[in-house]
């Protein structure tokens, strides 16, 4: 198991007889008992939770503020939760007539107004959006000793590291890194072994060809970066329902020149699902999609995962 996310689960959680006390972004939160009424304010957080088997009380599942919703896989499975608002603009107002005993914050979205969550209820801050999927495993671990589901939580990871394990075998030894990148009309942001993403990848045994810039674990490139790049695999999360900014550069002569795409070895996922979920449920799908696309063998992708 990766030493880093050992070292992030030693962190989590101190349990006594008085109750327990979770290490997170802002200190600690100490609780007297496993939080009932739980407030998510990130999709990972709520599929988190519905993995454990726990219903939270409110999400931030609105589309409003430029956000696009709930992940496809995640609408069903969150149709009936009551929305607090988009992630962007959660509603202090709704939140307080919910009575939460717990809010999960993202540490990068709202840390601005962690403060106010803070007062109305305990509330425990993780980096989701820009978090590793070490990071994303140990907040599993940790939202399970939040909720009285460690056990369950524990298992989930143990679950889900025999998932990868398999899916693992798969993967071409040797094969040339990758270049991850989440397209939309307007920017071609690529994602770093220390994304979620990218880590992802990298721990189904293909290899990330970008580190962070700076502290930045995503951060935008221009074609002609891209080109300077010159991946020989190139991974892209677009939304089915945009014209990502990539269309407009398989008209430019430079697109061509690409390795990747000389290759053929240009695989297109759904970035809701794959850059937005982050979870134990979207990691299953994931997974599948990771091997159904032969992005793993390094062969040519399947017809519902090739670059138009």
């Amino acid at each position: 198991m990766n030493p880093r996310f050992l070292f992030l689960c030693g962190l989590t959680a101190l349990s006594s007889a008085f109750g327990l006390s979770v290490k997170h972004e802002r200190g600690s939160l100490e609780l007297k008992g496993p939080a009932k009424r739980v407030v998510a304010l990130e999709y990972s957080f709520v599929d988190t939770l519905l993995a454990l088997g726990v219903t939270p009380v409110g999400a931030a599942l609105g589309s409003q503020g430029g956000d696009r919703g709930a992940p496809p896989y995640l609408r069903a499975l969150s149709a009936k939760i009551p929305a607090t608002g988009s992630r962007a603009q959660p509603s202090l107002e709704i939140m307080l007539s919910l009575r939460p005993d717990l809010i999960l914050a993202d540490a990068f979205v709202q840390g601005e107004i962690y403060p106010q969550l803070a007062k109305l209820a305990p509330t425990a801050a993780f980096q989701s959006r820009r978090g590793s999927l070490d990071d994303l495993n140990a907040q599993t671990l940790a939202i399970g000793q939040l909720v009285g589901r460690e056990a369950a939580a524990r298992q989930l990871l143990a679950d889900q590291q025999a998932l990868m394990r398999k899916a693992k075998v798969f993967s071409k030894k040797a094969a040339p890194a990758f270049v991850a990148a989440v397209v939309t009309p307007k920017s071609f942001t690529v994602h770093s072994n220390q994304s979620f993403v990218g880590s992802f990848l990298e721990a189904l045994g293909r290899k990330n060809a970008l580190g962070p810039k700076g502290d930045q674990t995503q951060y935008e490139v221009s074609l002609e970066g891209l080109v300077a790049l010159n991946p020989q695999t190139l991974v892209l999360f677009a939304a089915p329902d945009e014209t990502p900014i990539t269309q407009e550069w398989k008209k430019n002569p430079l697109w061509q020149k690409l390795s990747a795409v000389q290759r053929g070895r240009v695989y297109v996922f759904d970035r809701d699902d794959w850059t937005r979920g982050r979870g134990p449920l979207a990691l299953k799908l994931m997974v599948a999609q990771a091997i159904e696309s032969r992005l793993l063998q390094d062969a040519a992708p399947s017809a519902a995962f090739r670059g138009q």
